[in-house]
């Protein structure tokens, strides 16, 4: 159950630009009494900024083009558990004359989920995150010296722990779990599996809540994908699962298939997967190149894309083998779903989730076959992701499928910021490239 506006004395006003990055206003809870059914007015161009920040030199919404609107959703106004008599509110951008706005990541995975909806199927998600904290706000120092699921790492920040459940808790996303992931200072928190609106909502309230938690800390907070050479890197892992109309049946769950043999011998006995979870990943597969730009979306992402940081790097499927891109776990029944590695922490999670079920609905519809899972985690000739933005970017703009689902507009404006990002780095020159050069030539 929602939060009433007489709750609060304030209230924030959450929109994700394109890139994923959290934008709004605060106002007092009287303006937004009168705001909440007509919306707040901001200058369309503030949805394709670049991260530098800045405007593009041809946007499609420059100063001339006046103003997008806003609108809550009153269901997910909530309490900010770090600001007394605060509450935050989730809004969908419109056009002033009611319009969706086209460059609106949560509509476009609304409109996604209406077409599974449209075809007999309920998506469920659930959504694994990590992220990396330092013990200072210069991000020198890592938060621990411990790595993976080591317990200590969680006594050492169980009082930040509790405040990033107490956040999500009052903000109505409830955490599965926390743990220590592989490097000292990475965490991986997982919230609870359900509807995918909520369940991204939730992803990009828990970047914001973190990061404010951090800074009243005095600590660092970062969810860029490899923040140092090095290290591990992070992920936002989506687990998605098909479901009838009625939530009742799972429909990846098939029948016992003896060719499903996971790693030492695990399998449930009399399960196995249905066509349409094959036809899922077939789908995924068919259009990974192009995902790979909505799910690795900085010039950053791919500096995780590589061997030997439990990273994907393998085009294909595999049986909880987590060097592909998409994994099955060996829970399969009722439990069957799919884990989608490919995404990274600084994904926009709106868009990645849509262009994910995009991709597997094409799949369905197409009965796309996966191919056999890759049982081992090496690499081969012709079988990587894209090794850099600009290459994952030519596979988005000439995808069809993907365009039309996340909209024309939003996937050319994307485009256009991402080689505006990418030029921009190949513009900078970085220490390793005067260590490795500079003296040699």
């Amino acid at each position: 159950m929602s939060s009433s506006p007489d709750d609060f004395d304030t209230i924030r006003l959450f929109w994700a630009d394109i890139h994923g990055v959290v934008r709004g206003v605060s106002m007092s809870a009287d303006a937004f009494e009168a705001a909440r059914d007509e919306g707040v007015g901001f200058a369309n161009g503030v949805a394709e900024l670049t991260l530098e920040p800045g405007m593009l030199d041809d946007p499609q919404f420059g100063p001339e083009t006046g103003d997008m609107l806003a609108i809550p959703a009153v269901d997910t106004l909530a309490p900010l558990s770090w600001r007394d008599g605060e509450g935050a509110v989730f809004a969908d951008l419109r056009t002033v004359d009611g319009r969706p706005f086209p460059l609106c990541g949560r509509t476009a995975l609304q409109s996604v989920l209406g077409e599974f909806r449209d075809a007999g199927f309920e998506p469920l998600a659930g959504v694994e995150v990590e992220f990396s904290l330092y013990a200072d706000e210069e991000g020198r120092e890592p938060f621990n010296a411990r790595t993976s699921y080591d317990m200590a790492a969680i006594d050492r920040a169980a009082e930040v722990i509790d405040e990033w459940d107490d956040a999500m808790g009052a903000a109505g996303h409830d955490l599965a779990s926390v743990h220590q992931e592989s490097r000292p200072g990475q965490y991986e928190v997982t919230l609870e599996y359900g509807d995918p609106l909520s369940t991204m909502d939730g992803a990009v309230f828990l970047r914001h809540a973190v990061s404010a938690l951090a800074r009243r800390r005095g600590i660092d907070a970062t969810f860029m994908p490899r923040p140092r050479g090095g290290e591990a890197a992070n992920g936002t892992h989506f687990h998605v699962s098909l479901w009838d109309g009625d939530g009742e049946e799972n429909r990846f769950a098939g029948e016992a298939d003896d060719a499903l043999q996971f790693p030492a011998g695990r399998r449930p006995d009399g399960a196995g997967l249905s066509e349409t979870a094959r036809h899922f990943v077939g789908g995924l597969l068919s259009h990974v190149d192009a995902l790979t730009a909505v799910c690795a979306p900085t010039v950053n992402s791919y500096k995780r894309l590589v061997p030997d940081i439990w990273a994907p790097t393998t085009v294909g499927w595999g049986l909880d083998n987590r060097s592909t891109v998409l994994r099955v776990p060996p829970e399969l029944g009722p439990g069957a779903r799919v884990e989608h590695r490919l995404p990274d922490s600084a994904c926009n999670p709106y868009l990645a989730m849509a262009a994910t079920l995009a991709a597997g609905l094409d799949g369905i519809r197409s009965e796309t076959d996966p191919g056999h899972p890759v049982e081992t985690g090496t690499a081969t000739e012709g079988d990587r992701l894209p090794r850099t933005l600009w290459s994952a970017l030519d596979a988005l703009a000439a995808d069809d499928v993907l365009r039309d689902a996340l909209g024309a507009d939003l996937v050319t404006e994307f485009v256009k910021l991402k080689r505006d990002e990418f030029d921009r780095y190949q513009d900078s020159v970085g220490d390793w490239e005067t260590d490795e050069y500079f003296d040699a030539f």
